[in-house]
């Protein structure tokens, strides 16, 4: 209801050893979609070898729910190995033996004993996942993982020297392989996959009598591919001859391909005394100075890559020369003074080239004081620029955002989404504002634009999910020359830009069409109550817009969800009509068909279908729950604000809690949710907006809050509390957005959030 956000102006053992013994720092998981309950002999998935590149390990999570199993049972799944000309297959029996039913258990295969199964001669192409030989009963499958194995490492030790058959020595739960003879030291047995930057350090000092020969040659191999019969040793990197001093310790370090399973290294006139296989995070690179647009000041390298070329002129700063490899979510971060805001210069521009290619590029709003400014960027990044107007430049950084990543999640129903959601928090009065049909997020009392670290504030309070509102208005047109409505790519690219930082905070995100369809709002064209040929038009407009978001945001994973439209309605206190209802349910669908035909995740990505007004009584009289192509994809959202009077109205309603309002407010929770236990319905349900204004009565905002959420709770309904940014008399702002932080009323609130 857009009226309310004016009000203030607004594993079991592991059947393998995998090949890391040192500490693991960070786990990557990716969980691909596979969970139910399953019999003997079922294919769960077809995986080839480019599905699971760069992943280390299978994780499953299983457990068997037969009241009686036999005594023997074993084999809970089988990997079925097969090679690139299909020609031969191989098994590899994983699984608990002696289960018992009911308890769950785990085990992780490593990706190198799957592949090492062929015993043909072609290489592998990839395999199936099946369950096997555990009798007539069921296994629930609860989830299958693949885990890459960033941060992992293994030291081999010994003493080497070229001419001799010297030791060398490994870890006993190593799964590779020394030979160290007089030629060469040969590593087998081990693989590189699940590193993102996989890298082999090799320490050697030289032997103290060179004669007339001081420069002498380092040089590490890898074999591309160990199945093959006629193994070709190709080099990956020769450092060429190095110029040693007698007795000089020296650690050469080579990168290698993901696909190693092989390592031979040859160094001469030298003892070998350590070799280590890891993932080598990238150091920050830290730049340093005071630099302002219309001078040449200095900038200093004060850490990180040397390889990198960076020069501050009159009008950017230039960074050249360097390789993001092994970064998994490289990210340059700018700290600027802001003084002054220009007039003609409110935007800092950030190019990005790759290969004198411009690969992107952006355009941010900025604030009075000092604040730092991130883009996200690709690993093909090998130069930037960035122009600062008004302000002073005092650091550049590049850096790896792993902290920042939350989990893949793909292939999970709208059931399992809702279960990790949590408590959510609405972005009110921010990208939905608009006045006289222009949209603008800073129109409606936010005098600051949306930052990441709002969304880190948010996060910090406990919420794991942010609803943002979106209108679009003016910035839709027609692309005549193609046939289709388009949004503006600026506009997009600030909406994608807000979506960016609220995931990197580690929320999942939702964004509807909000004020489209706002009754009484200038430039609203997303109207119910027309019919013909003018619903017609409405319709088609209505698709094609959700098509290009959802084109734009395609590729994104099930942190993102997309919700249709916000509370249509007639815009009278009236019971909506036949055709009313009729053009909601239309719309529902047309959202529905629009997105999931635009490809990308968006054929299984969770979509959010409202009925009437998000009203709970209307909802559950008349909504109709649109075909989809994808089973268990979609959630039923409603919003409460009852009772008005105290939730909305600005009066001298002040109180909230007596038996009936509480059992009011019981009884509509519970009419929701069973009707979305029907059959002909079976969807989670999100209360997308509640919320009370404050009144100076923050005891009984906080009862009501408290009181709502635990009765949500009950029935498993996630709720998502609407904050219009502003602090104060009649205002609903728990998060402070001028310092991003939570407000003294904010906590108390925040409190009754989450008391149960």
């Amino acid at each position: 209801m857009f009226k309310k956000k004016l009000l203030s102006v607004f594993s079991a053992a592991a059947v393998a050893v995998s090949m890391a013994v040192g500490a693991v720092n960070t786990v990557f998981a990716k969980d691909i979609g596979i969970n139910g309950i399953h019999s003997q002999g079922e294919t769960l998935g077809t995986f080839l070898r480019e599905d699971y590149l760069g992943y280390e390990s299978i994780e499953l999570d299983y457990k068997y729910e037969s009241e009686t199993l036999p005594s023997d049972a074993e084999n809970t799944f089988a990997f079925l190995v097969f090679d690139t000309e299909w020609g031969g297959w191989d098994k590899i029996n994983v699984g608990q033996n002696n289960p018992v039913s009911g308890q769950t258990y785990s085990q992780t295969v490593p990706i190198s004993t799957i592949e090492s199964a062929l015993s043909t001669n072609n290489s592998v192409y990839g395999f199936n996942l099946i369950t096997d030989n555990f009798g007539a009963g069921s296994v629930t499958v609860n989830s299958v993982k693949l885990i890459d194995k960033s941060g992992q490492e293994e030291v081999i030790t010994g003493s080497w020297h070229k001419g001799t058959a010297s030791t060398m020595n490994v870890d006993e739960d190593s799964d590779i392989i020394v030979n160290a003879n007089a030629y060469n030291i040969y590593l087998n047995g081990f693989s590189a996959y699940g590193f993102t930057n996989p890298t082999v350090d090799v320490t050697v000092t030289y032997d103290n009598d060179l004669g007339d020969d001081p420069y002498k040659e380092a040089t590490l191999y890898y074999v591309e591919n160990f199945q093959q019969e006629n193994e070709v040793f190709t080099p990956v990197e020769a450092y060429g001859y190095k110029k040693a001093a007698a007795g000089e310790t020296v650690t050469y370090s080579f990168s290698i391909d993901g696909d190693a399973h092989k390592l031979a290294a040859c160094f001469d006139a030298c003892m070998v005394t350590e070799i280590k296989i890891y993932d080598k995070t990238p150091e920050d690179t830290i730049i340093t100075g005071n630099w302002t647009k219309g001078t040449t000041s200095e900038l200093t390298l004060e850490s990180g890559n040397t390889d990198f070329w960076f020069s501050g002129n009159e009008e950017f700063i230039y960074v050249f020369n360097f390789s993001l490899k092994g970064y998994r979510s490289p990210t340059v971060e700018v700290t600027a003074n802001y003084s002054t805001i220009p007039e003609d210069g409110s935007y800092m521009q950030a190019e990005l080239y790759s290969q004198d290619s411009k690969i992107g590029g952006s355009y941010i709003p900025v604030t009075l004081g000092t604040h730092k400014y991130t883009f996200d960027v690709s690993n093909e990044l090998t130069e930037f620029n960035v122009c600062f107007e008004g302000c002073t430049v005092t650091q550049v950084r590049i850096y790896d955002n792993r902290s920042d990543i939350p989990t893949e999640v793909s292939g999970f129903t709208a059931s399992q989404l809702a279960e990790n959601m949590g408590k959510a928090w609405n972005l009110g009065n921010a990208l939905e504002s608009t006045i006289d049909g222009v949209a603008d997020e800073t129109l409606w009392n936010n005098k600051f634009p949306v930052s990441k670290e709002m969304f880190d504030a948010v996060r910090a309070a406990g919420f794991q999910t942010v609803r943002i509102p979106v209108s679009y208005l003016d910035k839709i047109t027609y692309d005549s020359e193609n046939g289709k409505y388009i949004v503006d790519d600026t506009y997009m690219a600030r909406v994608k830009q807000v979506v960016d930082s609220a995931l990197a905070s580690g929320l999942y995100v939702v964004i509807d069409m909000h004020n489209d369809g706002g009754t009484g709002i200038d430039g609203m064209w997303l109207d119910i109550t027309q019919t013909g040929n003018d619903f017609t038009a409405i319709k088609t407009k209505f698709a094609g817009v959700w098509t290009d978001i959802a084109t734009t945001f395609a590729d994104y994973d099930q942190h993102l969800l997309f919700e249709g439209f916000n509370e249509l309605n007639n815009g009278y206190d009236t019971a909506p009509t036949t055709t009313e209802l009729y053009n909601i349910t239309t719309l529902n669908s047309e959202f529905v068909t629009a997105v999931r035909n635009a490809g990308g995740n968006n054929t299984d990505r969770v979509l959010i279908v409202n009925g009437y007004n998000a009203n709970i009584d209307y909802t559950v009289s008349n909504f109709a729950k649109p075909t989809d192509t994808s089973v268990d994809r979609l959630m039923l959202s409603v919003h409460y604000y009852d009772p008005s009077d105290f939730a909305l109205g600005e009066n001298n309603v002040k109180t909230w809690g007596t038996q009936a309002q509480k059992t009011y407010m019981q009884n509509q929770f519970k009419k929701i949710a069973d009707f979305a236990k029907l059959e002909s319905i079976d969807m989670p349900v999100i209360v997308g907006e509640y919320g009370a204004i404050d009144k100076g009565n923050n005891s009984f905002r906080a009862n009501y809050l408290k009181e709502l959420n635990s009765i949500a709770n009950q029935h498993k309904i996630i709720t998502a509390y609407w904050d219009n940014g502003y602090i104060g008399q009649y205002g609903f702002g728990i998060i402070d957005r001028t310092t991003n932080s939570i407000s003294s009323t904010g906590q108390t609130l925040i409190n009754a959030i989450f008391s149960k």
